[in-house]
């Protein structure tokens, strides 16, 4: 599904490139655009979750989202497949469970005065529009490995910071975060 797209994947090919037998993939998936939903909704969930707990736990909503937009594009080196998948499927651009988040830290920075006075939904789109674009364009090994940190750079100037503190910001390390005590 990675190299061919959803649509142009056979369920043999998927079997044979995977090591397990028809049947067996059929107790599992209806289709194999049944699988591809779950590949997409299970890097969702992951992303989602570590998002969420990052915005809540960052005071600095420019930091959140340097890291937020990297994480996302990060995807394409760290797990091509997943990001191919997500690219073809259409759901890489999607509001995902983090979408709220995102809109709630853009306003956040916007009161904060970190951010210009912007339409905080809009910018929302506008970053994970972004953030598609570019993952796709990785993938096909059309831009640089830096382009994570080149985009994250640029949608904080695009919220209106300073372009020295947007590069900064960009390519700062990830904090440790906090661990989820929800989950226990």
């Amino acid at each position: 599904m990675a190299a061919k797209g959803v649509e142009a994947a056979t369920v043999l090919e998927i079997v044979r490139a995977a090591g397990v037998s028809q049947p067996s993939f059929y107790n599992h998936f209806a289709s194999k655009d049944e699988l591809a939903q779950a590949v997409a909704e299970d890097f969702f969930r992951a992303d989602a979750a570590f998002k969420i707990r990052m915005f809540r736990q960052l005071r600095d909503p420019a930091q959140a989202i340097a890291i937020n937009v990297r994480h996302t594009l990060e995807v394409a080196m760290n797990d091509p497949v997943v990001a191919w998948v997500l690219v073809r499927s259409g759901l890489a651009g999607q509001p995902g469970g983090a979408a709220d988040e995102l809109v709630r830290m853009i306003r956040s920075g916007i009161r904060q005065r970190r951010f210009c006075n912007t339409d905080a939904a809009v910018a929302a789109a506008a970053i994970r529009g972004a953030a598609q674009a570019v993952l796709r364009e990785m993938l096909e090994g059309r831009v640089a490995a830096e382009a994570p940190v080149r985009l994250a750079a640029l949608l904080l100037r695009l919220l209106g910071l300073e372009a020295a503190e947007a590069d900064e910001l960009a390519r700062a390390p990830v904090p440790a975060l906090r661990p989820d005590r929800s989950a226990a």
